[in-house]
């Protein structure tokens, strides 16, 4: 499938937001993870579902435990554990992503894949330290994959609204994926998408339209509905501050349909691409996507975090709704960002709790 890249157009206010957006977040590489093990919520407790746990397409990895394999696992080829820059062709332009290889790599046991998703004008090599990835590595063995989403231009955004025939980065994703398949090691059956703004509206596209081939995904300050998705019902972990500055808990600003029109369409938005309802209806539709019954269960975790889960569901749907939370990542304070970009709530943990999430579903046939 040929796919065209898009056009950017971008202003001199926009470059002085990614410099700025830039400036402050490569903090994160040098300022280490916050102990909040006596601070924050009790995990076991945040990260309590459903009742219902399994689906015909995804399962507990603690009931099948057993993994895929990809081609790679028998191509014999010798990788070397650490971070390297990649490059993979999609839609006539090469593409660039970073591929994080832990220790206990061997080439022969599958492991799973981990997408982390840039924000919109952020570099992609920035979003692993800011999602504490590799810290997670001590407790669950994966592969890290940080792609980017730079096709031309100077500025990396996803084309995170939903289109038909799907959008470039969508055809990105599944051309990545294959090249993964075939050059590591990974297991197919477990492969997982998290994200910020932007990044979690990516996220949540692909459950949408590369739900057969992602796992589970935790979009955090973004979660949206792409709409009319029809495939199977996709395990959802999402978190939202409803202080956000950039991207609304109430509405459609800064939503993906706004970020693809700011680079790509340029006012010349289709009449089919609806605006995003705010993060609580979004998760309201995904739990209907889900087969979830329709009443939720709204528990306090902290006067600052109110979690809603729903019973029933084909696919577990989790909601973090940060009372006065920024475009922060909960539990991942980044030094000089708070003033620019609202509080970071040390309630929860965001990255334990979707990493547990992740590892407690897997795609069966």
């Amino acid at each position: 499938m040929t796919v065209t890249p898009p056009r950017h157009r971008t202003s001199s206010a926009r470059r002085g937001l990614w410099g700025l957006v830039l400036v402050v977040v490569l903090g994160v590489s040098t300022v280490g993870c916050s102990d909040t093990s006596d601070d924050t919520a009790d995990p076991d407790d945040t990260t309590s579902t459903t009742a219902s746990r399994v689906s015909s397409t995804t399962t507990s990895p603690a009931a099948s435990a057993v993994a895929t394999a990809s081609s790679g696992c028998d191509a014999g080829t010798a990788v070397t554990p650490g971070t390297s820059e990649k490059t993979v062709t999609s839609g006539g332009a090469e593409r660039q992503y970073q591929l994080i290889i832990p220790e206990s790599y061997d080439g022969e046991t599958p492991l799973p894949v981990v997408f982390t998703l840039h924000p919109d004008v952020i570099d992609f090599r920035v979003i692993p330290p800011l999602v504490g990835a590799t810290d997670m590595n001590a407790e669950y063995d994966f592969i890290t994959v940080s792609p980017g989403g730079l096709v031309d231009g100077t500025i990396p955004w996803w084309m995170a609204a939903r289109t038909e025939p799907p959008g470039h980065d969508i055809v990105f994703f599944s051309d990545l994926l294959d090249q993964l398949e075939k050059d590591l090691c990974t297991d197919p059956s477990r492969v997982y998408a998290t994200g910020m703004a932007n990044g979690a509206q990516m996220a949540s596209l692909l459950a949408c339209q590369l739900g057969d081939r992602i796992t589970a995904v935790a979009p955090l300050a973004g979660p949206e509905w792409p709409t009319e998705c029809d495939g199977r019902p996709v395990p959802v972990m999402a978190f939202h501050g409803d202080k956000d500055p950039f991207v609304s808990y109430q509405d459609s600003r800064g939503d993906a349909r706004e970020i693809a029109d700011r680079h790509f369409w340029h006012g010349d938005i289709p009449s089919d691409v609806p605006l995003h309802e705010g993060a609580e209806q979004a998760m309201a539709n995904w739990a209907e996507h889900n087969g979830c019954d329709p009443e939720p269960e709204v528990t306090e975790i902290s006067p600052e975090v109110i979690r809603t889960t729903w019973a029933g569901c084909e696919a577990d749907t989790v909601f973090f709704h940060i009372v006065g939370g920024g475009h922060t990542w909960p539990g991942r304070p980044v030094a000089g960002m708070e003033a620019v970009f609202g509080t970071t709530n040390m309630d929860i943990d965001a990255t334990k709790l979707m990493f547990d999430f992740f590892f407690d579903h897997q795609l069966v046939p």
